[in-house]
């Protein structure tokens, strides 16, 4: 019985392996714009970017 819990737990281990993507990427990003935060919230909206503030 100890043996098939055993083989179930490395089944699950490999398909959870096997899932996980080589790369990720995050439709994020953070930079520094002198002019403040008025000027960010025109530049975002522009170019159709949502200026989520500092977080």
């Amino acid at each position: 019985m100890v043996g098939s819990w055993r083989a179930l737990a490395l089944l699950a281990a490999l398909q959870l392996a096997g899932a996980v993507p080589e790369s990720l990427y995050h439709n994020q990003f953070a930079i520094h714009v002198p002019g403040g935060a008025e000027h960010v919230d025109d530049i975002a909206r522009r170019h159709g970017f949502v200026n989520h503030g500092q977080q």
